[in-house]
């Protein structure tokens, strides 16, 4: 076992004690958060950025990040207090213990998903050559490119492309 398969599997078992600590509501209300955020922030930012120079007269690039900004942060901060709020819930019914441990499992798919994905850019033919020889050596990494590839052809074809 190589240092790139050491690597993966520390970086699995993080995914997966993140998962347990922060429990399934926590971690797919944090998850909406940043997908919603990021919607929300790139479909309304320039009309908001637009109200903030016409209302106090600041540059427009300082109001086109300061709009975006605010967006995603507010819809982060929203999701995460949702969460929160939830995760209390289900603590008070006694359900704490399956919401962590479906939590622990929602970490491990979260962990091989953004592993596949960086570990499929690492095996690119634009990431340098020692890159690619050490996953080529890896027992691990393989399933991760192919899994990386199916995750982007999908992604590709839900958006049309």
């Amino acid at each position: 076992m190589g240092l790139v398969d050491i690597a993966i599997l520390v970086i699995l078992c993080f995914f997966l004690l993140k998962g347990v600590f922060r429990g399934l509501l926590k971690e797919v209300c944090s998850l909406l958060g940043l997908v919603l955020g990021g919607i929300f922030a790139f479909t309304f930012h320039l009309p908001l950025a637009q109200f903030l120079q016409d209302s106090f007269n600041l540059p427009a690039q300082l109001c086109i990040w300061g709009a975006f900004l605010s967006i995603f942060l507010l819809v982060v901060i929203l999701f995460a207090l949702i969460g929160f709020v939830l995760h209390r819930f289900i603590k008070h019914i006694f359900l704490g213990g399956f919401n962590r441990l479906a939590g622990a499992v929602f970490g491990i798919i979260q962990g091989v998903v953004i592993l596949a994905m960086i570990i499929l850019a690492l095996s690119s033919s634009v990431a340098p050559g020692a890159a690619r020889e050490k996953l080529k050596s890896s027992h691990l990494a393989p399933p991760f490119v192919a899994l990386g590839e199916s995750i982007f052809a999908g992604s590709r074809s839900l958006i049309g492309r």
